[in-house]
């Protein structure tokens, strides 16, 4: 099988691809911005096109990918002047541009990855809580057309708040972390937001589980929300830190006021996870918290 791979060099991405190599996927490109990057991760086991070449969509139709998992996003909570045109231009912009590529390969499966932010309300309701999350929503119709001229199977999966291992930027683990036995409190909102945890190795095992059961998928839109189906609220991680460190977070609960738009519930409801690939995550807070 013959695999598209774009955000190789981010956070899910560099646990994804060996995770994917060492069960026998060895078929794997990277649509890369900086290739020199992505060769400081993985050398010569894997394929490169980087967008950097002006022929990167010829390239991307000549390797003629079976399944292209759209990993690539730019993530930020902001929504001022600087931040409009790189979070379009990432997130809308180049996602047509790949979706154009795309449509003159024999693609099979177009796998689209999503955010939990797109539902600010919680549920499956789109509703987003940030520009981000926005733009994020606003390719579906896009990726609905190609689709409609291009017969690939449209599978969006929509990711909950992964952990697992260092982060920049940090998230809210590694603040936590970092908190452990400070010697001045750290400031946290009042720290009540309930949210659903998800070991990034889970994320990775999702995937390719998926890729071992394309054939189950019939319909020619399917999405999954990936996420444990339990919630946690930032004093809960918190308390499990403590009990698993032996140290105490030093934090200044409600000294940051919260976000305009702030998701205050989300937990992923994993029902097409369990009926359609009979996949769940295996990794509770505690057994992930060192991975």
């Amino acid at each position: 099988m013959k695999i598209l791979i774009t955000g190789g060099t981010g956070y899910i991405g560099t646990t994804l691809v060996p995770y994917l190599q060492e069960r026998g996927y060895n078929d794997i490109c990277l649509l890369v911005r900086d290739k020199a990057k992505a060769q400081g991760i993985y050398a010569d086991s894997v394929q490169y096109i980087s967008t950097a070449d002006t022929e990167w969509r010829e390239q991307l139709t000549e390797y003629n990918p079976e399944v292209v998992l759209h990993l690539a996003g730019l993530l930020n909570s902001k929504h001022d002047a600087e931040s409009v045109e790189p979070i379009v231009n990432s997130n809308v912009l180049f996602t047509t541009q790949l979706l154009e590529a795309v449509s003159h390969t024999q693609c099979k499966y177009f796998v689209n990855v999503g955010s939990c932010w797109e539902f600010r309300d919680g549920g499956t309701n789109p509703n987003p809580n940030t520009l981000y999350a926005a733009t994020k929503l606003a390719v579906h119709p896009i990726i609905s057309f190609y689709q409609s001229i291009s017969h690939w199977k449209w599978i969006n999966v929509v990711v909950y708040s992964a952990y697992g291992k260092r982060n920049v930027p940090k998230k809210i683990f590694e603040l936590l972390y970092d908190a452990l036995d400070a010697s001045t409190p750290h400031p946290f909102t009042e720290g009540n937001q309930i949210l659903d945890f998800i070991h990034v190795e889970d994320i990775a095992d999702f995937f390719y589980t998926l890729l071992t059961k394309l054939d189950v998928i019939t319909d020619s839109y399917t999405q999954f929300h990936l996420g444990t189906g339990e919630g946690h609220s930032l004093r809960q991680v918190a308390a499990i830190l403590e009990e698993l460190t032996g140290k105490k977070v030093n934090a200044d609960w409600g000294a940051l006021p919260y976000r305009p738009h702030e998701v205050m519930k989300s937990i992923a409801p994993i029902e097409n996870n369990l009926c359609v690939l009979g996949w769940k995550t295996t990794k509770s807070i505690k057994e992930g918290w060192g991975g």
